[in-house]
């Protein structure tokens, strides 16, 4: 195991478990967990870091009434829990895109004059939600050292400006990576649009949140405010450098970045105590029995200002016989992680099928994920479980769904896939 300690004295470590050591000769699949964990700081707690905000909020026609006044309230109960300390901007959109406060220090005086302009928000036009999203990125870029996240609240499709969820998302992973700025989103109703939100969230380090009523907007935003407020490690990433002829594919639910022989896996943020798992698939290629292959990963992430790294974790794989392969028992703990994050990525995946009309499609993704996980889950009541409820879902995902069950689905799925709470209910 590596352990590599931040500049605050909380560490954070990395653990990394292949499924199998050994390969076949011709070829084979296999998978690795990845643990990254955040211990509890001892003795005092330290100081918390300033924390930089950007609230940008939809005030199209769809938000007018109760939505549209509950996420000001919202929004005000957030900015109510910062101080002087802290930097926070709020912008609006609709078709036009309005900076109601451009990023400044949060006293007395800005929570008043806060108050009074989004008190004079009224919903109208269109959704430039990309722009909006964007203005409120640019207007806190470069201000504070601290932790820095763009909450965008939406209950509409993008319909003005780019609207390609991936072309937005490789914008949000670029904004994250190259000015520090986290993305969360907040859906509201039955009319966004997931497949945009969620990969936002990803590639931006944060957290995609489906809200199903107005009145779950305010836990969310003061839910996901109380993390910021307790960032232990910032911008974590698992870097994993792969020999000539192996490739990986991340099975998890975070933003990758490729380059030859390198992958670079987005985390964000983490607070004390927090725990990623990420599951890797690789796949190496034909070799000679007892020829060895390696593996190594190590965590990158920023401390007073500075990245730091730590020290590369080496795991070994070597080709053996048919026989030695057929006999070596797979490891159940990764299998546990692997099976839950293969049935989370189906039921992502079905969604997607199932919007785009192929229900056939969605049905065999649910199905064959349950039967792949069903072979492997022995006696893991977490894995059953996990492999039943894919069965259950085959008939909801082989017809057309209705857009809040499969928005519910999406987002439990990427929720489950990166270890985060569902704050709805606080």
């Amino acid at each position: 195991m590596e352990r590599a300690t931040t500049g605050s004295a909380v560490p954070v470590s990395l653990d990394g478990r292949s499924e199998r050591r050994l390969i076949e000769t011709d070829g084979a699949a296999r998978y690795v967990a990845f643990t990254v964990r955040v211990a509890e700081p001892s003795g005092m707690l330290p100081e918390r870091a300033p924390l930089t905000l950007a609230v940008v909020l939809d005030r199209s026609g769809s938000m007018a009434g109760e939505k549209l006044e509950t996420a000001k309230r919202a929004t005000l109960a957030v900015i109510e829990r910062l101080d002087e300390r802290d930097r926070v901007a709020v912008v609006t959109f609709d078709d036009r895109i309005d900076l109601l406060q451009p990023a400044t220090a949060v006293t007395s005086i800005v929570k008043s004059r806060l108050r009074e302009a989004l008190g004079a928000v009224q919903a109208r036009a269109t959704t430039a939600l990309h722009e909006g999203w964007l203005t409120g990125c640019h207007a806190i870029a470069g201000v504070g050292d601290g932790p820095a996240r763009c909450f965008l609240l939406t209950d509409g499709l993008a319909n003005v400006g780019l609207i390609d969820p991936e072309q937005v998302a490789s914008e949000a992973a670029g904004i994250a990576r190259n000015a520090g700025i986290g993305t969360s989103t907040f859906g509201i109703g039955a009319d966004y649009d997931e497949h945009l939100l969620g990969p936002m969230a990803v590639a931006g380090g944060g957290q995609f949140h489906h809200l199903r009523a107005a009145a779950e907007i305010a836990s969310t935003f003061v839910g996901e405010l109380g993390g910021l407020l307790g960032v232990a490690v910032r911008q974590v990433r698992l870097e994993l450098a792969l020999e000539a002829g192996v490739t990986a594919e991340v099975v998890s639910t975070y933003w990758v970045e490729e380059a030859p022989g390198r992958l670079s896996v987005a985390l964000g943020d983490l607070l004390a105590g927090d725990e990623r798992q990420v599951v890797v698939r690789l796949r190496f290629p034909a070799g000679g029995s007892g020829t060895d292959r390696a593996l190594r990963a190590r965590l990158v992430w920023l401390a007073d200002g500075a990245e730091r790294q730590g020290e590369w974790q080496l795991l070994s794989f070597a080709y053996g016989t048919p026989a030695a392969c057929a006999a070596e028992p797979r490891d159940s703990t990764v299998m546990h992680w692997v099976g839950l994050h293969e049935a989370d990525r189906a039921e992502r995946r079905a969604t997607e099928l199932n919007r785009q009309g192929d229900y056939a499609g969605a049905a065999r993704a649910v199905a064959d994920a349950a039967a792949e996980i069903a072979s492997y889950a022995g006696d893991d009541p977490a894995l059953t479980a996990a492999a039943a409820e894919l069965q259950r879902a085959q008939p909801e995902v082989a017809a057309p769904m209705a857009s809040l069950a499969a928005k519910e689905m999406y987002a439990t799925a990427q929720r489950r896939s990166r270890s985060q709470r569902d704050l709805r209910r606080g």
